[in-house]
């Protein structure tokens, strides 16, 4: 190795040593600075102590007296001391462990707790400060906090104290009225059960924090529940329920629950053989019944896939909705039968309406068809009889006039059955037709023997009606009252009552009355109790179709051998 070698190497181990020497002259610095900075703390430390020292009777008195937590801690976040109130909310012993207050707060508020405390050392205090905090017994709680920051007597912050206030039962109270206030709007005038189904399981989800939430619907008639609204993965994407479950009422938690009508909490499904998997398992179930007065109307079944996740607070809350929800679920549920029976009978009135036409069209029809033929009959008759009446013996003759009257029979209750037939045809031309006025022109058409008084009270009101099927009704009950009167002096009575929305007409004599197995069978058509054939059967039958017209009613009251009273009302509406 020659000198000028030996010089480099000896230069290049110089400067190795001095950068050595800088290094550790760098290292010494950075110790006594940290030294330095450690008894600073520990001065401050002390002095925070010291202060706290000259200020513990007056803390003593806050935490003896104060009902909310409250905290001292560093600035650091390090907690120096709790009230008693504190110990309970949060579960610490600072004797036995030194706690930051970070490991307390929630971890979905770290943020929102980061910016607070920064904003506390900025301005020096925060109020209304409210997050989740996690306790060591109580679990998750909501708190409000107010802090400030505490001066030493040079002004400087030396540490930090806030009043910590569980505000967790009143934020649930506040929750639940806001839950119940919104379902109760949101139902309100509604109609279809459906539609109220889906508001309610879009509420409870939401409440509950859930995303499985099934409304069960039970018909009063139906012994099964079918889901009719639920929200997460049971809709698809037009909002339609997929695959939606029947349940037999006893089958299931569901089933059970409509069929107990009470609710049930189940913390651990795995642990219940009833728990029916539908779309996804899950571990937690609260399932509640919508009644009224002990008929269970639904169910509402909400899931997590979390263990324990309800509370029995929550079932209460839920249970108070659907107590309301069940009101107006029954007015949907009546409403909807409603509008079908209102579908069914106007279907059925159709019906009638178009039977009832036909039947006329028909009747007109064969009374045609008959009376024709019938009128030869009786022509070929009498021209029989006109050319052969003197040479025809006795009895032949006797069967002729038998013929006679056998076909003007026949011809009258033609006519008697297409009257029967016209009375819908006119039931809507109604005028004022007054009564008194109609019973004397009838009593000028009917022949009255002279045993028989006629009593028309003179109060006989003005009704609306159709005139000539009034008087068939007027005419028809008169004549049966003269015609079978059989005393020696007889008499028929026509009244009227009054009866603020109707009158009540009565037709009555001292006749011979009629048997009670016979007060039905008399206003049905063809039924006579006339043994002679004289009637056709079809005159009452008549009468009560034009009451029921008139959208009234008709009933009799009858003793044998004393006679008879017909009433029938009259509708005041025109």
């Amino acid at each position: 190795m020659d000198n000028n070698e030996n010089k480099l190497l000896l230069r290049k181990i110089e400067r190795e040593k001095a950068a050595r020497k800088q290094a550790e002259k760098i290292l010494e610095d950075k110790a006594a600075e940290l030294y330095e900075r450690t008894q600073e703390l520990h001065a401050a430390n002390e002095k925070l102590e010291f202060l706290l020292g000259e200020k513990s009777s007056e803390l003593q008195g806050i935490f003896e007296n104060i009902v909310d937590a409250y905290v001292v801690m560093d600035l650091q976040g390090n907690i120096l001391r709790m009230n008693e109130a504190a110990n309970q909310l949060f579960g610490i012993n600072l004797e036995k462990e030194q706690v930051n207050v970070s490991s307390l707060i929630y971890p979905e508020d770290e943020v929102y707790a980061m910016e607070s405390f920064n904003s506390l050392r900025e301005k020096g205090y925060f109020t209304n400060y409210q997050a989740r905090v996690l306790t060591r017994e109580l679990g998750v709680r909501w708190v409000q906090i107010n802090a400030s920051v505490v001066l030493d007597n040079h002004k400087n912050p030396i540490a930090a104290q806030g009043i910590v206030r569980d505000i967790t039962e009143q934020l649930n109270k506040s929750t639940t009225l806001s839950f119940i206030s919104e379902v109760s709007q949101e139902i309100l005038g509604k109609t279809s059960f459906r539609e109220i189904g889906a508001i309610l399981a879009e509420k409870v989800s939401t409440f509950l924090k859930t995303d499985d939430c099934v409304v069960y619907l039970k018909m009063p008639e139906q012994k099964y529940l079918q889901q009719i609204s639920a929200v997460g993965a049971k809709l698809d994407e037009k909002g339609a329920i997929i695959n939606p479950l029947i349940i037999p009422v006893g089958t299931g938690i569901v089933g059970t629950v409509a069929q107990t009508g009470k609710s049930e909490l189940i913390d651990n499904t795995q642990e219940d053989s009833r728990y029916i998997t539908d779309d996804a398992k899950r571990l937690s179930e609260l399932t509640v019944p919508i009644a009224v007065d002990d008929q269970v109307l639904g169910v509402i079944d909400a899931e997590h896939r979390q263990a324990s996740y309800f509370s029995k607070n929550q079932l209460k809350s839920v249970r108070a909705v659907s107590n309301l929800v069940a009101l107006q679920l029954r007015s949907a549920m009546d409403e909807n039968a409603r509008r079908e029976s209102e579908a069914r009978n106007t279907k059925l009135l159709e019906q009638l309406e178009l039977s009832n036409r036909e039947l006329s069209e028909y009747a007109h029809m064969v009374s045609h068809d008959l009376k024709s033929p019938l009128r030869s009959i009786s022509a070929l008759a009498e021209w029989i009889k006109e050319d052969n009446f003197e040479q025809l013996p006795h009895e032949s003759k006797e069967h002729f006039v038998l013929l006679e009257a056998t076909i003007t029979k026949m011809e009258e209750l033609i006519s008697n059955v297409l009257e029967y037939a016209s009375v819908d045809r006119v039931a809507e031309e109604f005028t004022p037709v007054d009564t008194h006025e109609l019973l004397q022109e009838i009593l000028d058409l009917i022949f009255v023997p002279d045993h028989i008084e006629m009593q028309i009270s003179s109060k006989l009101p003005t009704v609306s009606g159709n005139r000539v099927m009034l008087q068939q009704l007027f005419q028809n009950l008169v004549v049966n009252a003269v015609k079978y009167n059989d005393k020696p002096l007889g008499f028929v009575n026509v009244s009227c009552q009054d009866k603020d929305t109707f009158f009540e007409f009565k037709v009555s004599d001292n006749g011979m009355g009629i048997l009670p197995e016979y007060h039905e069978k008399i206003f049905k058509i063809f039924q006579s109790l006339n043994p002679d054939g004289e009637s056709s059967g079809l005159g009452l039958a008549l009468a009560k179709k034009v009451v029921e017209v008139h959208h009234g009613e008709i009933w009799l009251e009858s003793t044998a051998d004393e006679g008879t009273s017909f009433y029938f009302t009259l509708s005041k509406k025109k």
